[in-house]
């Protein structure tokens, strides 16, 4: 389930929002403080509250209309039988049977097959979604037809199919308006009070994580591997965080989430309740345990960088690309880091003037809309960090992919590091000024992130410098710099499996059927061409030599539209980390030389500690 178009009217200080269009992965809503920004994400929740636009013109409640918001939802025909089955009964518009239209039985059949299905509602104040068109599922067209409802029950986890009548019945609406209860999760700006609940059985976050105590409790419980790999994440993004723990609360029998300084859990009275954390911690738990615990939702999350640090926000989001991608999201923000960091779907920005908000979409590579998201938010675009120990590296790409390489090192986890991209390497390439100056200029841009100096290492791709020039330069930096032993990330994700299986993802309509023998013929046919360094090609794939000077980024572009026919594209920001992933399942060896690289890194930079 997710959303994809909006359009609000009449709610809190939107008029008319006009459409507002979303995709299924990541969605930023940007703008200044007390925009409207939250308005956004408060008209997407099931309950729609009676808030009306009020301007100077028309404020009394008997002038203004009640709010209401047409919403475009997209489900799948399982989700829609699943609602069905929880709800226990429904009935569903069919048409007559005939030999075209077939039994209204197998119509149903064939609608909870689809892979989408798109439904428009409206939501009012003051009722559940009605549906915009007949039916509401938009299964048929009822042209001449007359309106039939078929009735449906459930019965031993299956639909059972009643009897035909003459009616114009659709609970279409209703069922796509309990999925939304159900798999919309909102997390709003506000301190959280969830660190107890009562005791019950719950595998099932509730939409305003009041059960949590709860869930974590089952989780121990029935998925302990589920809730270590949580604490894991939650650790990754609080390095003050080192275990969690859930137990009856002596005081009230409650059930009661305790926070611990240190893996290790000796006395309860060295943890503090959750309850006495900071809001952040209880916002990062609440939000891990609904992706990692259900399936495509819509997690809702205003104002991110309100209640988490920029570097907790990063490794928030870094957690949600790099393991929870299913999910819709959809994220409002003021803070540069996350416009910076999230790589998003779609950008929205929204400005407000006197009492009325405006939204508008962005394009993600228009350099001017971007100059106007900096002028709105009052900052430059540049990252704001902070750490005790900071590897600053090429690029997005190996600030997102070379976490997930540390994690296969078997090492102690990233506490209190991470990894981000130096917003200008040219830098450090170019004769024109005192290379010595700019080592110096980030290393006090890495200390002045925390009150606290921090350790810092530079990491780089070799791209066509000399081994004389790579140690003239780490000589230089007084040995902060290092240098990948290729020439960047993408030479070690130059494996035909891999791309196969990445082109079968990305070809959309399926019409590409690509092997990895295939991959392998295109590879021996291209590597011998001038144009990617046939110099050092000795006709074997895995020769270290040629993929350590080859621009692997264009070739692994070439291969894959050569071999798709031009269907499929390959981009080093967007898809290395697929590549990665892949290599990671089924050869993790072939890796090893990457995950020793980065592992050295980390090594380095807690050696650096002063």
């Amino acid at each position: 389930m997710w959303i994809s178009k909006a359009r609000i009217h009449g709610f809190q200080s939107f008029g008319d929002s006009g459409n507002i269009l979303f995709q299924s992965g990541i969605n930023l809503i940007v703008g200044q403080n007390n925009s409207g920004k939250s308005s956004v994400l408060r008209a997407l929740q099931p309950a729609l509250k009676d808030d009306r636009h009020r301007a100077p013109q028309r404020y009394s409640n008997h002038q203004v209309p009640q709010p209401r918001v047409e919403l475009t939802i997209r489900v799948t025909g399982a989700e829609l039988e699943e609602t069905i089955l929880i709800r226990g009964s429904a009935n569903l518009p069919v048409l007559h049977q005939s030999e075209q239209n077939g039994s209204p039985a197998d119509q149903i059949k064939n609608l909870f097959s689809w892979p989408t299905i798109i439904v428009d509602v409206i939501n009012h104040s003051s009722t559940n979604f009605q549906s915009r068109a007949y039916p509401a599922c938009g299964n048929f067209s009822l042209g001449q037809h007359k309106k039939n409802s078929i009735s449906l029950s459930a019965v031993n986890g299956e639909i059972k199919y009643h009897t035909v009548t003459r009616s114009d019945t659709d609970d279409g609406a209703q069922i796509v308006w309990e999925l939304w209860q159900r798999n919309m999760f909102y997390f709003s700006a506000e301190r959280f009070a969830i660190g107890e609940s009562a005791h019950s059985h719950a595998d099932r976050l509730t939409p305003d994580a009041q059960n949590l105590p709860a869930v974590l409790h089952t989780l121990i419980g029935s998925r302990g591997t589920m809730f270590q790999k949580l604490v894991s994440h939650l650790r990754d993004i609080f390095p003050t965080v080192g275990n969690l723990s859930v137990r009856p609360n002596p005081n009230n029998n409650q059930l009661e989430i305790r926070v611990w300084p240190t893996e290790e859990m000796n006395a309860v009275e060295l943890s503090f309740p959750l309850n006495a954390s900071g809001t952040g911690v209880a916002q990062a738990i609440a939000i891990l345990t609904a992706i990692m615990t259900i399936n495509d939702s819509v997690i809702i999350i205003d104002e991110i960088n309100s209640f988490l640090h920029p570097s907790a926000v990063k490794s928030l989001i870094r957690v949600i690309k790099t393991h929870y991608g299913s999910h819709q999201y959809i994220i409002s923000t003021h803070a540069p880091e996350v416009i910076s960091f999230c790589d998003p779907d779609t950008i929205h920005i929204v400005k407000r003037t006197g009492y009325e908000s405006s939204i508008e979409p962005l394009k993600l590579d228009d350099v001017d809309a971007f100059r106007n998201v900096a002028e709105h938010l009052g900052v430059s675009m540049a990252d704001v960090f902070a750490a005790e120990r900071i590897i600053w590296v090429e690029g997005p790409t190996e600030e997102l992919c070379f976490p997930l390489i540390y994690q296969h090192s078997g090492s102690s986890e990233l506490r209190g590091i991470i990894f981000t991209a130096v917003s200008a390497t040219g830098d450090f390439m170019t004769g024109r000024r005192s290379r010595a100056l700019v080592y110096d200029v980030y290393k006090r841009l890495s200390s002045a992130t925390t009150p606290l100096r921090v350790s810092v290492v530079f990491s780089f791709d070799t791209e066509k410098l000399s081994p004389e020039q790579c140690a003239e330069m780490r000589r230089e930096s007084g040995g902060l710099v290092h240098f990948l032993p290729r020439r960047h990330l993408e030479c070690y994700l130059v494996d035909p499996e891999a791309i196969a299986a990445f082109i079968a993802e990305k070809d959309v309509d399926g019409s590409t059927s690509v092997s990895g023998e295939i991959i392998r013929k295109k590879i021996l046919e291209l590597g011998p061409q001038k144009e990617f360094n046939n110099r050092k090609w000795r006709g074997d794939i895995a020769d270290p030599n040629w993929l350590g000077a080859l621009d692997a980024a264009r070739f692994i572009n070439r291969v894959c539209s050569e071999t798709s026919e031009c269907k499929v594209t390959f981009s080093k920001k967007a898809d290395s980390l697929f590549l990665l992933k892949y290599i990671f399942l089924k050869k993790p060896d072939q890796l090893s030389p990457l995950v020793k690289y980065v592992k050295e890194l980390v090594d380095q930079v807690r050696k650096n500690d002063v």
